[in-house]
């Protein structure tokens, strides 16, 4: 009881072999698509090269607007204390 006769295994390997024959052939048909690929293609890439040069623009427009100024020495970058806040901290 339990066991199955060769003629059943070989059967259940075929019908294994068949669907995953079956499931590659469906993953490798090509997909429909509803527009051409090269109309896509041509529109993907006038909007990467737009996108680039809002970017471009964005960050000339944003250097002239803010300043950095990098700090000379590492002591610069430590923050400051003002006189008044010591005053009020010895209180």
């Amino acid at each position: 009881m339990g066991q199955i006769t060769f003629e059943e295994r070989r059967l259940i390997r075929l019908n294994k072999q068949r669907a995953s024959l079956e499931l590659i052939r469906q993953l490798s048909a090509p997909l429909p698509t509803s527009k051409p690929l090269a109309t896509r293609s041509r529109f993907r890439r006038v909007r990467e090269i737009a996108l680039i040069a809002v970017l471009l623009t964005a960050g000339w427009f944003l250097s002239h607007v803010v300043e950095l100024h990098p700090p000379r020495s590492i002591a610069d970058m430590a923050p400051r204390l003002d006189a008044s806040y010591e005053h009020e901290t010895d209180r």
